[in-house]
């Protein structure tokens, strides 16, 4: 069930800013990232991108959480717990990567940008990396 009424939820958003995109960037209301911000078309693509990821990903966990349900799988609600988060993370990760795509097609890449796959940790004595 927790499958179902997550799911729920992240279709009614993204139907939501589907319908009625945010207009200008802000924290309340929106899609908001460091790419969506680099120009006007980053931030509207994000708009669509982000609305159009959370019923896509909405749709599969809410078919997923009908299979558990029907197998009447529901008793491993453990399990479920520990997974439902998965599919909030998925479509703000495919967001980034398609945002990434779409500016660097139009090479309007920020220069200080930091893609994080490729961040690298360097081990130094004591507790923090440099």
């Amino acid at each position: 069930m927790i499958y179902i009424a997550c799911a729920s939820v992240m279709i009614a958003i993204g139907l939501i800013w589907l319908i009625s995109p945010a207009k200008k960037p802000n924290r309340i209301y929106g899609y908001l990232s460091y790419l969506a911000q680099v120009n006007k078309d980053s931030f509207k693509y994000a708009q669509k991108m982000a609305s159009f990821h959370l019923i896509l990903f909405g749709a599969i966990q809410f078919c997923l959480g009908l299979i558990i349900y029907f197998l009447g799988w529901d008793r491993y609600f453990f399990i479920w717990l520990l997974t439902f988060y998965l599919f909030i993370i998925f479509p703000i990760v495919w967001t980034e990567k398609s945002l990434k795509r779409f500016l660097r097609k139009r090479d309007e890449l920020p220069h200080d940008y930091v893609d994080p796959d490729k961040v690298r940790h360097e081990k130094v004595k004591g507790f923090k990396d440099r």
